[in-house]
């Protein structure tokens, strides 16, 4: 073993022990052949004996050198992605520029993988996760979410381009670069998507929420159930077609594994006598509320309900018996430290934070059915007996095909089934690492890469518990840890409403001082007046710019306001960051991009503060019913 192989596989083995095992037990010399082209001993190329190419067609310094002028369009990039690996030179040359802070490699071969590591010291990039390196054959979709999660190139997802690294790879594996594409622009569409694209959305759940925060604090509080499965065996139940011909069988064996069904599906099973031991709910809108006014009050009072605590009231006051209010995991509800009530539902759909719920339980085996997550080939959205009717869902334009259940075939999706299928995926292969089975028995709808693909009834049969399921018991907090908690939530929400204040006061004069700018750039253009310019000015308004933007980067604004901004911000930072990468070697080049950044930072401004004032009013309005609470309590509150 040379001294840079151990040096780069001891550092592999630290970040990434899957490839160095793989790397440790290839044998090598096999497909590939290493040659020295010329006198110069790192003029090496490698030579693909099976189909007879060279990765370099010339010489490989010579075109080493030419890449280089042709990634200067790419100085600025914080993140670069690239299939193919070569010999791993000109790899290790791109770290001499310090804008590069994240290299990903999608090498289709392992051994030429072992041959670079061979030739070049990568162990101190491999170390500091400057460089990734990835078979693309074993990318997952969640793997391809964590690479563009990374904090040093999120901002920068929309300046994402693979690159080929020589004709060798696009000769020979353009049906795999095109297939990593398409799995790498899905995950960067899932967390853009992530972000959200509405405001309103936002400040709606966040109204809720503080309304509902008397219901959550005098409810039962989730973390008492972690750990706490009363069965060997969970079914999660969604509302696919292909329900119905599950719902025989759950009748069957409902008082053996332990069910936890979406919303949408708590009307169905009271039609079919089946008694789930939990119920998800999670969206926000009024609409949700149709599923509990369909469900009778007696039934509702034989399992558990667990609630985002950001639903419309007409939900929460339908909801008979046992209920649980649980925050969905955003930093506005963390910052109230009412961590007893818990935190679910960091997916897009009830049937996600089930999914979520069923691990928090610790149950190690999770059984899907109903989750199709497509059309049925006959065109219908849900199963009968649906609420809102069996074909609730119509086929749109930007429905797309994707891979069936069985892998025979395709099947029409929707985007929003998309989304939740991601989330199913991301989720699968995190609980796969602590020994999580999860099995589709769904039997129709979209494949779930990551879930074992089974019949509900081979399922059963094989395990379905012996024993009966116990009941589960909830306790609630006593009156004075409500008490005292009320007082805390009234106080830690009235600190958010006044730091808003002064952040968005100081973003205001900031904006003004921008827009005025912004007016004389305009007239001055207009008037074809250019040489007029204070770029002297420009530079100091950039750095105050860059004063709020550190501002709102501090954990304590994330926290408070982060989850508001975020819908609008964010997709504006990613337009943004296309400035940032933009070359601008020049004086000319430097000028024009400073205006364009100060430009844009207009409008910018202008929806900070307006994004944090419209947060304010909500909480403002929100807050009147934990006062109402605190006053008949006679409870200690300065009122907002």
């Amino acid at each position: 073993m040379s001294k840079i192989f151990e040096k780069n596989i001891s550092a592999l083995t630290q970040k990434d022990p899957e490839l160095a095992a793989k790397l440790f037990a290839i044998p090598t010399n096999k497909r590939f052949e290493v040659i020295q082209q010329g006198e110069d001993p790192i003029n090496l190329n490698i030579i693909d004996k099976e189909y007879n190419y060279p990765i370099y067609e010339t010489s490989p310094l010579k075109e080493i050198e030419q890449k280089q002028k042709e990634f200067k369009k790419y100085a600025r990039y914080p993140g670069l992605y690239i299939f193919g690996m070569g010999n791993g030179i000109f790899v290790k040359l791109l770290f001499a520029n310090p804008s590069h802070k994240k290299v990903v490699v999608f090498e289709p071969n392992l051994e030429i993988i072992y041959i670079a590591l061979n030739i070049v010291d990568l162990s101190e990039e491999i170390l500091n996760d400057k460089l990734k390196i990835y078979l693309p054959q074993e990318l997952t979709y969640a793997k391809a979410l964590d690479i563009f999660l990374d904090p040093d190139i999120q901002l920068f997802v929309k300046t994402y381009e693979l690159i080929i690294y020589s004709k060798y790879y696009e000769k020979f594996y353009s049906e795999e670069i095109i297939n990593l594409n398409k799995l790498l622009i899905r995950a960067i569409k899932q967390i853009i998507t992530n972000y959200g694209n509405d405001t309103i959305d936002t400040l709606i759940g966040i109204e809720h929420h503080i309304k509902n925060i008397p219901i959550m604090l005098k409810n039962p509080y989730f973390r008492q159930l972690m750990n706490k499965k009363n069965s060997d065996l969970a079914i999660i139940v969604a509302t696919g077609p292909s329900l119905n011909k599950q719902l025989p069988l759950l009748k069957e064996i409902q008082d053996y594994a332990t069910i936890i069904s979406v919303d949408a599906s708590m009307p169905i099973l009271e039609k079919w006598g089946i008694v789930p031991d939990f119920v998800t709910s999670i969206e926000r809108v009024e609409a949700t509320g149709k599923f509990f006014e369909n469900t009778s009050k007696e039934f509702q009072k034989k399992f558990i309900k667990v609630h985002a605590s950001l639903q419309h009231e007409k939900v929460i006051n339908n909801s008979h018996g046992d209920k649980i209010l649980v925050m969905r995991p955003y930093n506005y509800n963390k910052y109230l430290g009412l961590h007893k009530y818990g935190y679910l539902g960091i997916g897009m759909s009830a049937a996600n934070m089930a999914y979520e719920l069923a691990y928090f339980l610790g149950f190690k085996r999770i059984v899907l059915i109903g989750q199709d997550l497509a059309y049925a080939k006959s065109g219908e959205s849900h199963a009968n007996g649906h609420v809102f009717g069996k074909d609730e869902v119509k086929f749109k334009e930007t429905d797309e095909y994707v891979t069936e259940y069985g892998g025979k075939g395709k099947i029409r999706t929707s985007r929003v089934w998309q989304m939740f299928r991601n989330f199913f995926e991301r989720d699968i292969e995190q609980t796969k690492q602590e020994g999580v089975e999860t099995i589709n028995a769904t039997e129709g709808g979209a494949r779930i890469h990551g879930a074992i693909e089974m019949p509900f009834k081979e399922v059963i049969e094989k395990y379905l518990p012996k024993e009966k399921k116990k009941k589960f018991k909830l306790k609630t907090s006593s009156n004075k840890a409500i008490e005292n908690n009320l007082v805390k939530a009234h106080k830690k929400i009235a600190e958010m409403y006044h730091y808003g204040e002064k952040v968005q006061k100081r973003i205001e004069k900031l904006f003004l001082k921008v827009a005025k700018e912004c007016e004389k750039l305009e007239k001055l253009k207009e008037e074809n007046r250019l040489e007029e310019i204070n770029y002297d000015k420009l530079v100091k308004l950039s750095d105050e710019i860059d004063k709020i933007k550190r501002k709102i980067e501090t954990k304590k604004f994330r926290t408070l306001y982060g989850d508001t901004i975020q819908s609008y911000l964010i997709n504006k930072e990613l337009d943004l960051a296309k400035i940032i990468v933009r070359q601008s070697d020049s004086e000319i080049e430097k000028k024009a991009k400073l205006i364009d950044w100060i430009m844009q930072h207009k409008e910018w401004l202008f929806m900070l503060a307006g994004s944090i004032n419209a947060q304010r009013i909500t909480i403002k309005r929100a807050i009147k019913n934990l006062e109402v609470e605190l006053a008949s309590k006679k409870l200690p509150f300065t009122p907002l």
